[in-house]
């Protein structure tokens, strides 16, 4: 009897801890950015890490995380300069070794302010990765924010060993067999389209990203922003390095040339002002425009390999 009671109370420790572990499985992935921002961070002051890359989607797509020495990347899906400063500001405190910084960036960064966006994807990121870390969500109003934080999806704290695990397993590269970079597009670039095809799916990617010209206020601050990026590496010791990603000849067809124009008065302003190297990739014939890309505007795991070599090489220079 006393053995069946045993046997019973080990079969219910085995569901519970499997439940455990399920539960935190899920919870992992509907919480991946901030768990690899929380994680990625704590690692990075136990580890010598000489370089850091921040940025949005295009840097996180573009760059093997793990294919260059004693870099930690901590770009994101999506990230305006505002969260990337914040990054840069924490990780040069916690990581003195620190002594490049690379802030990746396209044409449109200038224009992007995550807290003013209308997009619920981009207003759950602020919500849920950014201001939950940093407990600062920029411009984004506070009853929106309220409203938000009930969409949080809060892991208990025993779950928190697994879920850390979960991680680990994870570091070496943000892209996991359950998240792919094909899995984070809506379509199949690579696929044998027509021209007629690719320019329709451009089109309608391009007309959503000219409508970004329009937000000046977001422009006037980003140059402040840029300002303080540039001051912060400069008094942290670290050489603040910005890289334009690539972009395939047909969104380069499609895309309001202004984005250019604007893009380069800020630049000029902090080259004039700061000592800091700017490298343009965007229009680089070292990528494909079919073969090295993943969608009509982010690299591919080709694509990645290779401006990942580039980036690599140059940092030696």
């Amino acid at each position: 009897m006393r053995r069946d009671i045993i046997a019973l109370a080990e079969m219910g420790k085995g569901i519970m801890v499997r439940d455990l572990s399920q539960n935190a499985f899920a919870c992992f992935f509907k919480n991946y950015d901030y768990y690899w921002l929380k994680y990625t961070f704590e690692r990075g002051t136990k580890e010598n890490i000489t370089s850091l890359l921040v940025g949005h989607s295009m840097p996180r797509f573009g760059v093997n995380d793990n294919d260059i020495p004693g870099l930690i990347n901590l770009s994101f899906m999506s990230q305006d300069y505002y969260y990337s400063f914040k990054i840069i500001e924490k990780a040069l405190k916690d990581m003195p070794s620190i002594k490049t910084v690379i802030l990746g960036t396209s044409y449109m960064s200038p224009f992007m302010d995550l807290s003013k966006s209308k997009n619920s994807g981009e207003i759950a990121r602020v919500v849920n990765v950014y201001g939950r870390y940093f407990h600062d969500i920029h411009n984004l109003h506070r009853d929106i924010y309220e409203t938000n934080l009930a969409d949080i999806v809060e892991c208990s704290e025993d779950m928190e060993e697994y879920i850390f695990e979960l991680y680990n397993q994870r570091k070496e590269d943000y892209f996991c067999r359950e998240r792919n970079r094909q899995s984070l597009s809506d379509i199949i670039w690579s696929d044998p389209l027509s021209e007629d095809k690719r320019m329709d799916l451009v089109k309608k990617r391009t007309a959503f990203h000219n409508k970004f010209l329009a937000y000046t206020d977001a422009y006037s601050e980003n140059l402040e922003i840029l300002k303080n990026i540039a001051e912060i590496c400069e008094s942290g010791h670290a050489e603040l390095i910005i890289v334009v990603f690539p972009s395939n000849s047909y969104y380069r067809r499609a895309i309001d040339p202004r984005f250019k124009e604007s893009y380069q008065r800020q630049i000029e302003k902090i080259e004039k002002r700061y000592s800091v190297r700017c490298v343009d990739l965007y229009d680089s014939d070292r990528f494909d425009s079919i073969y090295d890309f993943v969608d009509t505007d982010h690299l591919n795991d080709r694509g990645a390999a290779a401006m990942t070599q580039f980036l690599r090489c140059y940092l030696r220079e």
